[in-house]
């Protein structure tokens, strides 16, 4: 495994979760091959639960950064937290052009960063439409971009849950995106959401693998 530039409550979580996650959750990962070994890759993939970053952390074997919305770091102390796992706050329903530089910082220094491509969680399962942000960084960067899709998260955690069930949860990584054409032509928000259903056809497809 390598854990290279990993913090160290970082590094205390990954090489935990996983094993246990195993025996409670029946947890499974397809697609390990998709992940680049090196280099910066953006995953992007659906959002039904808080615990979601957790699981994905857990189904690869490098470090990995993650967005997460601005208003979860407060006070101070949570601030803290979420930064040592590698989190950075994005401010929603706005360009946020500090989340943006930072991503692309993270791409460019060959970091994988996990974006959810909807932005928010779903309220039942169903795939929403892809946020502009996700095509925009997608089409900034020369990094790989591949589609995830995370199931079984919606029934661990819920919205207003206060406590984990047990259920079924799976990671499936897709083979990463043609980004040539989107990138051979100046951008737009015509291109960054035709990236953005071209990422979201891609979490469809591996949702529907999931189940049969």
């Amino acid at each position: 495994m390598d854990i290279s530039g990993m913090g160290t409550i970082y590094h205390i979580i990954h090489i935990l979760t996983r094993p246990g996650f195993k025996s409670l959750f029946k947890f499974e990962v397809f697609g390990t091959e998709n992940v680049p070994s090196t280099g910066g890759a953006l995953l992007a993939s659906n959002h039904a639960s808080f615990a979601d970053p957790v699981f994905l952390g857990a189904s690869v074997n490098r470090n990995l950064h993650y967005m997460a919305r601005a208003s979860l770091f407060k006070p101070e102390r949570i601030d803290r937290f979420l930064r040592s796992l590698n989190a950075f706050p994005v401010h929603r329903g706005a360009a946020d052009r500090r989340a943006i530089r930072q991503a692309l910082e993270l791409l460019d220094s060959g970091n994988l960063l996990l974006m959810f491509a909807e932005g928010t969680r779903t309220y039942d399962g169903t795939l929403g439409k892809a946020q502009a942000g996700v095509g925009l960084i997608a089409h900034k960067t020369t990094a790989a971009i591949l589609p995830v899709f995370l199931g079984g998260t919606l029934e661990v955690l819920p919205r207003k849950a206060k406590m984990l069930k047990l259920a079924k949860v799976t990671v499936s990584f897709g083979k990463p995106l043609d980004m040539a054409p989107y990138r051979a032509s100046k951008g737009s928000r015509e291109i960054y959401d035709s990236i953005g259903e071209e990422l979201m056809a891609g979490i469809a497809e591996l949702k529907d693998r999931s189940v049969h």
